[in-house]
């Protein structure tokens, strides 16, 4: 008995709260690169067109336009993953109707990380709220 609960106190442990942005976002960059990729070679030339669908390809990559938000507008680890929540509930949510390629990403993401950070201090509002009450 001693030996299984020591190896459960060996096991890795990961702090979201301090694990360093710029590797989320390298993370989440590789997931939504596949994602894309994969959706522009099913659907190469017939789109369902959404008000997210861009004219053209913009011509900045996923990381450096995660990298501009967290510039301009520093985000916490929770809003860069909860875009992988969201884009999953929309695909679930809308598998014929919608997809997610390069022509819609970006907005996808400003979208997203709007969403998530507003619902993240909001959070956080409340938080502060319970703990003064």
């Amino acid at each position: 008995m001693a030996n299984s609960s020591s190896s459960l106190s060996r096991q890795p442990y990961f702090d979201l709260a301090t694990f360093p942005v710029t590797e989320t976002i390298a993370m989440v960059t590789c997931l939504l690169e596949k994602i894309t990729k994969a959706n522009d070679k099913l659907h190469p030339s017939k789109h369902s067109i959404t008000c997210f669908h861009a004219r053209s390809v913009p011509s900045i990559d996923i990381q450096s336009y995660l990298n501009r938000i967290l510039k301009y507008c520093p985000c916490a680890n929770e809003c860069f993953l909860s875009l992988l929540v969201y884009f999953d509930r929309i695909t679930q949510q809308n598998k014929k109707l919608f997809t997610i390629d390069s022509y819609n990403i970006h907005r996808l993401i400003i979208s997203g990380i709007m969403v998530s950070s507003g619902r993240i201090a909001s959070g956080r509002v409340e938080f502060v709220r319970a703990r003064i009450s």
